[in-house]
């Protein structure tokens, strides 16, 4: 995709492994391992840096978190 074409954000999404139930509690993701997913990477190459992320439990399973990242392309210029 050429540069100029590329979204201001781009929003990715990640589930965890579910834990088998009653063993042990969602572990939610850390800053360095989203820093090392091969997705957020190629987009960071793309340049944009990562903004901001949630740890959210999924509703339909309450042993696996989703996790919200939002990367924002930054300008040259800034």
């Amino acid at each position: 995709m050429h540069s100029d074409k590329l979204p201001a954000t781009k929003i990715l999404t990640f589930l965890s492994e579910a834990a088998e139930p009653g063993k042990t509690a969602p572990i939610p993701f850390t800053e360095t391992e989203i820093r090392s997913f091969p997705e957020v990477k190629a987009w960071v190459a793309k340049g944009y840096e990562l903004d901001s992320f949630e740890n959210k439990l999924s509703p339909k399973n309450s042993s696996q978190v989703i996790l919200l990242v939002l990367l924002t392309r930054f300008s040259a210029a800034t």
